[in-house]
């Protein structure tokens, strides 16, 4: 267990906002992802049932570091996590803005949806400037396997993500169902978090670090391969042959296990950083 003096509290602002950002995400994911017929209609924006259970997918694996960082309290795994609010919220708040003409701002919910990535950049970026300077020397060095496995992790979250910008009518063309541009810039946020969380716990964690950010894959993954086959069972529209398919399962089933080896991996005690 970490001495307060190098894992010290985070603010009680940034945990009771870290409690409603949590309570966001419960609501959001179980009902895009279970519950998709009443919360499809409440949506800022008309969105089909691929997309819809595979953004509840994406909302229920952001709630485990999430609701982790709240439950903590501490700088560790908040070191990990916020970093990842502030990429996925950022880069969701850029997508929709660049796309604003998806949505219809009589509608109340886009004011709230803008309301949210507004607030939760800003509150993530102000509170990362706030603790740069907190302790790293409580860091501990990851395995070689696992780091390994981490960077290229990483190197691939990072080009994937970065492709779904540039060039989405390619990159796009991995998933199984048809993306339109909105969606296919708006997904990479969740690539390019991946590649800063595998990125930031690469070669030096905590144990509570780890398991944050593999459960995070594990949920990812496993939700995501559900979404596909339930939505399908009702409109029959995936090619389970065509090679995209394939390569997609796949790469949800790595994601999945290099989950499985964070959430169960333990630091190597090593020389600390200073």
């Amino acid at each position: 267990m970490n001495q307060a003096s190098n894992n010290p509290e985070i603010s009680s602002f940034l945990r009771k906002f870290t409690f409603v950002e949590a309570a966001v995400l419960v609501v959001v994911g179980f009902g895009l992802f279970f519950l998709p017929q009443y919360l499809r209609p409440l949506w800022a924006w008309e969105i089909a049932p691929f997309n819809a259970r595979f953004l509840g997918g994406i909302y229920l694996s952001a709630m485990v570091p999430v609701a982790l960082m709240y439950v903590s309290g501490r700088w560790s795994p908040t070191r990990l996590v916020l970093p990842a609010i502030f990429t996925f919220t950022f880069v969701v708040l850029v997508a929709s803005i660049y796309h604003i003409d998806r949505f219809n701002v009589a509608k109340w919910q886009v004011w709230i949806w803008f309301a949210l990535y507004v607030t939760l950049p800003a509150s993530a970026a102000y509170h990362l400037w706030l603790y740069r300077k907190w302790p790293r020397d409580h860091l501990e060095a990851t395995s070689g396997k696992l780091r390994v496995s981490l960077q290229v992790s990483a190197v691939l979250f990072g080009v994937y993500g970065v492709g779904l910008i540039a060039a989405p009518d390619f990159f796009s063309g991995l998933f199984p169902w048809r993306l339109d541009h909105f969606h296919s810039q708006l997904y990479s946020a969740v690539f390019l978090t991946g590649f800063v969380m595998m990125l930031t716990v690469a070669k030096r964690a905590t144990r509570a670090e780890l398991m944050a950010a593999g459960v995070m894959e594990i949920v990812f993954g496993v939700s995501s391969i559900l979404g596909l086959v339930i939505v399908d069972r009702e409109v029959h529209n995936i090619d389970w042959s065509a090679t995209n398919t394939i390569v997609w399962l796949a790469f949800l089933v790595a994601i999945t296990a290099v989950g499985v080896a964070m959430a169960f991996a333990n630091p190597v005690v090593t020389n600390r950083e200073h």
